[in-house]
């Protein structure tokens, strides 16, 4: 008896005390641009002694905010039941995963996504599913706040209230019961496939709103590589609907921009357009912090156009580490817009911040440091080439004039083989080996 009650007492003790407790509620806010796998990523709140993970879990009942900064969804999430996720004062979230909201169970109004005046949600599917989403209205047309799915948002006993612009690559999937769902607001809905859910779908999103304005646009052609229906017990529920009504070109429609490593370590920039209204140019715009960006180049855009438009740039000189990538796309009126950010990782650099990697042009390479500007000036720094016998060789390092602790060496003098490159400061010497 005696072990029954010591048993009882210390599994009830566990409970209590256990740091997992289940009355914690854990508020994860992004203090820097970044993975939103990462933990350096995130500050941790919690309003009682219970556990947070260094992240937030997918399925988990936390609130998420990502205040102006940028983050990159690089693995799938789930926002539980009594969760939130609020994206506020400019900042972004985007991947090529999916984003859940709900789970299906409590109440669609105590779980949330909510995407303030200014902010950019893109992912590649949305899910929600007892909850509600906000699309808040931009302050001014310069910075619209926007709603972005590569391709299906699927609505399960949903509330979506859409004041500015959201734009569904794929299709809106209502097969779970167009009845349950709303998508109300004032702004507008561009939506490049279908509306699933049988016939007259669309029109049903919004006779459930008391009052709405939106403007729904559906091209009616099932997009490819999204999937169909994942609901409907009957092929009208699993028809292809559309409304055609209200199709008129947006100032720019962009269907997808990336950011991606080339063989000679520049970065490639990758754009499309499905349409274009009085555009005039593309600014790709840089950022080594995720928030302080600078202009690279000014790209002529399609102006007025209702063909899908392919832009290619690269970077071939692009920050040594983290970088962020954006377009500032320009309208003929002045007026302009942003794209989502991309991220990109260069280089693999010792422990002393040092990297070198091939340049523009054959034979040249870049040299490049992460020591500070008063360490790199206090020497100062030098970069000199030494063959694999130690022999120092005639390469001048150019200085960058456009960023500090970066330097140019033309090898082409030089036959193939190996060599090391040294950067000398008050910090130390460092070296890397290269092959050319």
């Amino acid at each position: 008896m005696k072990q029954i009650l010591y048993l009882s007492f210390l599994f009830t003790a566990l409970f209590i005390f256990s740091p997992r407790a289940a009355s914690a509620q854990c508020t994860y806010t992004a203090v820097k641009s970044g993975n939103f796998s990462d933990a350096s990523t995130w500050a941790v709140n919690t309003t009682s002694n219970g556990y947070c993970a260094p992240t937030p879990t997918s399925g988990s009942s936390v609130n998420i905010l990502i205040p102006g900064v940028n983050v990159v969804l690089d693995v799938p999430y789930a926002v539980g039941a009594r969760g939130s996720l609020s994206i506020t004062s400019q900042g972004s979230l985007v991947g090529g995963t999916n984003l859940a909201i709900g789970d299906g169970t409590g109440n669609r109004t105590s779980t949330w996504l909510t995407i303030a005046p200014g902010s950019t949600l893109r992912v590649a599917e949305l899910v929600v599913n007892k909850a509600s989403v906000l699309i808040d209205n931009a302050m001014s047309t310069s910075s619209p706040t926007t709603l972005i799915t590569d391709c299906n948002l699927v609505l399960t006993n949903a509330a979506v209230t859409d004041n500015s612009r959201a734009i569904i690559n794929g299709s809106v999937d209502v097969s779970s019961g167009a009845a349950n769902n709303e998508l109300c607001g004032t702004g507008n809905v561009r939506i490049m496939g279908c509306v699933f859910g049988g016939n007259g779908a669309v029109k049903k999103l919004a006779e459930n709103c008391a009052s709405s304005l939106i403007t729904i646009c559906s091209q009616n052609t099932q997009s490819i590589g999204c999937p169909g229906p994942q609901a409907g017990d009957n092929d009208n529920q699993r028809a292809c609907d559309g409304l055609i009504a209200g199709c008129g070109p947006l100032p720019v429609e962009l269907v997808i921009f990336t950011a991606s490593l080339t063989q000679r370590q520049g970065v490639a920039l990758h754009w499309v357009t499905a349409s274009e209204k009085n555009s005039q140019s593309f600014v790709i715009e840089r950022s080594a912090d995720g928030t302080a960006f600078t202009a690279l180049r000014t790209v002529a855009a399609a102006g007025t156009s209702q063909a899908r438009t392919t832009y290619d740039q690269t970077d071939e000189q692009p920050l040594f580490g983290t970088s962020y990538y954006r377009l500032r796309q320009v309208d003929t009126d002045g007026a302009t817009a942003f794209s989502p950010v991309q991220l990109i990782h260069l280089g693999s650099a010792n422990a002393e911040g040092l990297a070198v990697y091939p340049g523009r042009e054959a034979q040249q390479w870049v040299v490049s440091t992460a020591l500070p500007a008063a360490v790199l000036a206090a020497g100062p720094a030098s970069v000199r080439v030494f063959d694999a016998l130690g022999r120092s060789q005639q390469v001048a390092a150019v200085p960058d004039g456009s960023q500090t602790g970066r330097w140019t060496l033309d090898m082409r003098t030089l036959p193939a083989g190996m060599y090391i490159v040294r950067l000398t400061s008050a910090a130390g010497s460092f070296s890397q080996r290269i092959v050319q």
